[in-house]
């Protein structure tokens, strides 16, 4: 973020500031903060860890919902911040 803000001082963006002069995020700490928390995950370890723990006949058998669900919610990520960049613009 910090590295994202020196860019848009760089740059000299004047929407980096509103009308009162505070500062605001930019179209791209925007949307690195979403893909962040969006949270793409290849391997569930805790999940297996805690199916194992609890005697699960196959630990491992989440990992494919779980690539699925967290590639889903990375995608809507992404599509949501390109919908909200061009609405802005």
């Amino acid at each position: 973020m910090e590295e994202l803000a020196k860019l848009e001082a760089e740059r000299g963006t004047p929407g980096y500031a509103d009308e009162s002069g505070r500062r605001v995020a930019s179209n791209e700490m925007c949307t690195f903060l979403i893909l962040n928390i969006s949270s793409l995950q290849l391997i569930p370890v805790n999940m297996i860890a805690y199916r194992s723990q609890y005697g699960s006949v196959n630990p491992a058998g989440i990992i494919a919902p779980a690539i699925v669900a967290t590639f889903v919610s990375t995608a809507v990520a992404v599509v949501y911040c390109k919908i909200k960049n061009r609405k802005q613009r």
